[in-house]
């Protein structure tokens, strides 16, 4: 049992440390994507493909600029549960190093999707990504939950 503790009191310092940069990777990520959202925009802008009444509510832009406001939002979906969990157990100082090893495993796999997303576009594969990631979510929720029940 004393073993297993560890995995919540070993190396306090440095959990959070993890934590806060897989939090910061994340955001990171979002960052990209506006970036490179921004830069298709201002392409297409240029070559006339779009104009600023392109986006208004009313307006559709094309297919090949809609996959990075997708790929934006995206980052506004299942990446808010992992801020959550991640602020709940650095708050309830329950935060184990399997949250620290499921939070990175999170945003490698959603850096991966955002790049499959705006690159090769693979739809299978940017699905595969997704629902491992989702996977890692749910398993990063169950491990704050029972962190939380046990620790806190």
């Amino acid at each position: 049992m004393e073993t297993f503790e560890l995995l919540w009191t070993a190396g306090a310092e440095w959990k959070l440390r993890l934590l806060v940069l897989a939090v910061v990777g994340q955001m990171l990520l979002v960052f990209r994507l506006y970036g490179v959202m921004s830069a298709a925009r201002m392409k297409a802008g240029k070559e006339g493909r779009i104009t600023a009444e392109t986006y208004r509510a009313t307006q559709s832009e094309p297919e090949d600029l809609a996959v990075y406001s997708r790929a934006v939002t995206n980052q506004f979906e299942a990446p808010v549960i992992f801020y959550t969990l991640v602020i709940m157990a650095l708050a309830l100082g329950t935060a184990s190093w399997l949250t620290v090893v499921f939070a990175i495993a999170f945003v490698a796999l959603r850096w991966m999707h955002g790049n499959e997303m705006i690159g090769a576009h693979d739809v299978m594969r940017r699905r595969k990504i997704f629902l491992t990631s989702i996977k890692v979510l749910v398993a990063l929720m169950a491990e704050v939950t029972v962190s939380a029940m046990i620790w806190a």
